[in-house]
């Protein structure tokens, strides 16, 4: 079952795309109707639908106001009354443009469209178990003083910035300034083991001594060995993928 989501602020216009989704295709189930920007910012900083129905004029402004604050890859159709967005809206991950009223073949050709992409694409979390795909990180070689040292992977419990600095923290409880930035060891670590929080940390998913929410989209984690820095938090734009990195 697809998990879709309506981002609509006219009740009568979501009530009939709900219904039109229901008679093009079973399949697809609307598991939340959200009504405005800031609602829906909340809401998909801790969720990941597979597909979303957007409208461009919400109630508090342009729905294109989402994605200046998220990171958003889910799949979306645009629903809308204004022709002269679709060149904006084809910048985010759009599978159509589709103008008031909807028209049910006009809905159809978009869900079947939708499916089409994504028939023989494995979803993002399970490729995180591709590893022949991509040789990650298994080593770094630091310089220590005038001598060099080689870190094996399994030594490092997280990585993190300070003064514009990297620096490797050994679960060990040793910190040992390296010479890459937080953006390129994403793309070195392998992403079963290594999550980006938050634009000061990437963490190993077994140095998470602690968690908990301290507001409905605002998670705190400790770390372990003890960091200097007291409040951790998950970058909102995150929380979705980290939940699902999390529990995988």
């Amino acid at each position: 079952m697809t998990k879709a989501i309506i981002i609509e602020d006219e009740s009568i216009a979501a009530i009939r795309l709900q219904n039109l989704i229901q008679e093009v295709n079973n399949q697809i189930m609307i598991v939340k109707v959200l009504t405005s920007i800031n609602e829906s910012i909340q809401y998909l900083s801790t969720e990941s639908p597979d597909l979303i129905f957007l409208d461009i004029n919400l109630s508090d402004g342009y729905s294109f106001e989402i994605f200046k604050i998220l990171e958003i890859n889910t799949p979306i159709i645009f629903t809308t009354a204004y022709s002269e967005y679709a060149i904006k809206a084809f910048e985010q991950n759009s599978i159509d443009y589709l103008l008031k009223p909807v028209a049910k073949d006009s809905l159809s050709r978009s869900i079947n469209k939708f499916f089409e992409l994504n028939k023989n694409k494995l979803p993002e979390y399970k490729n995180l178990f591709i590893h022949n795909e991509k040789e990650y990180k298994k080593r770094f070689l630091a310089k220590i003083n005038n001598s060099l040292k080689t870190i094996e992977i399994d030594e490092i419990a997280y990585f993190y910035t300070e003064e514009k600095l990297t620096f490797i923290q050994l679960w060990n409880g040793k910190k040992i300034p390296i010479d890459f930035s937080l953006k390129k060891l994403e793309q070195e670590l392998d992403p079963s083991n290594y999550f980006r929080i938050n634009r000061k940390y990437i963490i190993h998913l077994k140095c998470i001594e602690e968690m908990y929410y301290t507001s409905k989209s605002r998670i705190k984690v400790s770390l372990t060995p003890i960091t200097t820095e007291n409040n951790i938090f998950v970058a909102i734009e995150k929380l979705g993928k980290f939940k699902k990195w999390l529990s995988l």
